[in-house]
């Protein structure tokens, strides 16, 4: 099933170019122009990804309806990740999105290879063993990286070194998760080496016009194609 992404944003012409260039990336992609057509598009449907423009009309009526957006999005525990776009070039918009749970945040103007970087490297997460807990590990590693940057002037060199110390183990605890993944599909590698070579001896022993033959070898081909 292909990856479904949603984009919110109230301006047009973003919408367009991120649609059309988004198409050819074996994506579903739905649009909705602020923040009552997205939740109606979310109840509607499940998404991998949802795209938010920060600064759009809000509950309010001022203009933080993408934060309005992230809150309704985590409160209904909706699965999707989100990539927050604002035209503000602040660490305090990207830690305030990130503390709500977003998953990265793109500068207006931004670039489609940066946006393409960005939902690739997203959707790779969650083809983790465990992406649940690699999306909150990678969260976390974001929001200190920021968070250190943001306070750096004010902390004291015992904070700092706190901060990069759990920023470490962080890293390490991720790393630990790609090894285990690595380790994960060697084995399932392994384990079709032995199926394929089963089957083939099984191939072998069969008469071709054996009603089981057609079977036996779909096997062998679906096997030896994913080695």
């Amino acid at each position: 099933m292909k990856p479904r992404i949603l984009v919110v944003d109230d301006e047009e012409p973003i919408r367009i170019v991120i649609e059309k260039y988004l198409e050819g990336e074996d994506l579903v992609i739905d649009v909705s122009t602020g923040f009552n057509e997205a939740v109606s598009l979310l109840e509607s449907g499940q998404y991998d990804i949802i795209m938010i423009d920060k600064n759009m009309p809000g509950l309010d009526g001022l203009g933080e309806g993408g934060m309005d957006l992230l809150r309704h999005i985590r409160t209904k525990l909706i699965p999707a990740e989100v990539i927050m776009m604002t035209g503000y070039e602040t660490l305090d918009t990207a830690i305030e999105a990130m503390r709500l749970g977003a998953f990265d945040y793109l500068i207006k103007p931004f670039s489609m290879h940066e946006l393409k970087i960005k939902i690739h490297r997203l959707l790779e997460y969650r083809r983790f063993l465990d992406p649940a807990k690699t999306m909150a590990l990678y969260k976390s590693i974001r929001a200190k990286i920021l968070d250190l940057a943001m306070n750096k002037s004010s902390l004291l060199e015992s904070e700092v070194d706190k901060s990069l110390t759990s920023l470490n183990e962080s890293i390490d605890e991720l790393f630990r998760q790609v090894k285990e993944c690595e380790r994960f599909l060697l084995t399932h590698r392994e384990s079709l080496a032995h199926i394929a070579g089963y089957a083939e001896q099984l191939k072998s022993r069969i008469p071709e016009q054996d009603a089981s033959r057609p079977l036996i070898e779909e096997i062998c081909r679906h096997s030896s194609n994913r080695l």
